[in-house]
């Protein structure tokens, strides 16, 4: 998701530099080996303070599931290097296409590149996690949208875990089971389904290594190569505060789905254009409200009111709705069914000056 604005000079070769790398003692989750299913959100808190502190090398296969019947599943090999506390390697292998592609998380940045392609340079999230997708931010009100329960679970990658079921407590919502390391935290299996109860991507590591000492490595970007970087936005706690620092209105729902409540709202640009937009969430599962002007490709009779030129549909999990106020185009992207967007469509409001 987009993040504040800062803007960087970006050089043509960035090094990280992974040292001799030894984790301090202390750093460990379940050192008296508690009873499992005993208080699952404390491990669930425990997990996500800890996690970014873990140093650990590993491999393992991702598989995001298509929403098109007539397309393959993408079945993916990584191999992943985590140097706490800010840096961390994904090298994504085997990909059907033929071509390697990277993610490199260092500091504040978040660098993607295929093999001969651009590099894409983002901000990286505060929220970010080593995969549980879940955030210590929105901890309370998972709590509140959703039964954790956890238990003892079988080993994975040769290493005793908590198995950890996240079950929404409303219909239409996307629910995580996970088999999280007993000793430092770091999820060894995710399994992510969406609103339908529909299995949408897993991973799980077939080997992985805590407690030793990283080699050093020179890991750089493609010399000479193109870099996009994306801008993500100025971000603010309240309608209030955003309508103060820009004198605009950001476009919001005034009916949410039961759980949902409005946790940020940011300003930005994206491929040229500058958008608004509000984010809602239920602790787990996200709504995102994108208002952008583009009289060009506004439909006609623009000059009417109301909502028209309704689309919608589904991409890897998350369903979106679009349609036109105006010259606004206004999109619904999330994490419950696409009809329940499309319903949402209707309560949009757009007050004030539109991006």
């Amino acid at each position: 998701m987009p993040c504040s604005v800062t803007t960087w000079r970006i050089v043509s070769r960035i090094i990280l530099t992974v040292c001799l790398f030894t984790i301090p003692s202390g750093q460990v989750l379940a050192v008296d080996s508690p009873d499992p299913g005993s208080i699952p959100q404390e491990v669930l808190l425990e997990v996500l303070k800890q996690q970014q502190k873990i140093a650990f090398v590993g491999i393992r296969t991702q598989t995001l599931f298509s929403d098109d019947p007539e397309q393959e599943d993408l079945v993916i090999r990584q191999r992943i290097l985590h140097a706490p506390p800010d840096e961390y390697r994904i090298e994504f292998l085997d990909r059907p296409e033929g071509k390697e592609s990277y993610v490199l998380a260092k500091g504040e940045h978040l660098f993607q590149w295929e093999t001969g392609g651009h590099v894409h340079i983002s901000e990286r999230s505060p929220d970010q996690t080593l995969g549980l997708v879940i955030s210590e931010t929105y901890l309370d009100l998972l709590r509140k949208n959703y039964l954790i329960q956890a238990e003892e679970g079988p080993k994975v990658a040769g290493r005793s875990t908590y198995a950890v079921r996240i079950d929404p407590h409303y219909a239409g919502r996307p629910s995580i089971k996970a088999w999280i390391d007993s000793t430092y935290g770091v999820p060894l299996k995710l399994e992510k389904y969406d609103s339908r109860g529909e299995l949408k991507a897993k991973y799980e590591y077939q080997r992985i290594g805590f407690r030793t000492r990283l080699r050093v490595e020179s890991f750089s970007l493609p010399e000479g190569a193109e870099t996009v970087t994306e801008v993500r936005g100025e971000e603010y706690a309240t309608p209030g505060e955003f309508l103060r620092e820009t004198e605009r209105h950001a476009p919001l729902s005034n009916r949410l789905p039961a759980g949902f409540t409005l946790v940020k709202i940011r300003k930005g640009r994206s491929r040229g254009q500058e958008y608004l937009q509000s984010v809602y969430s239920d602790g787990y599962a996200s709504l995102s409200i994108f208002a952008v002007t583009n009289p060009d490709d506004a439909p006609e009779g623009r000059d009417k009111p109301g909502l028209r030129a309704i689309r919608s549909g589904s991409r890897l999990g998350s369903a979106y709705a679009i349609a036109w106020i105006g010259d606004v185009r206004v999109t619904i992207m999330g994490d419950v069914a696409e009809s329940e967007l499309v319903e949402l469509l209707s309560t949009v409001q757009l007050t004030g000056n539109a991006p």
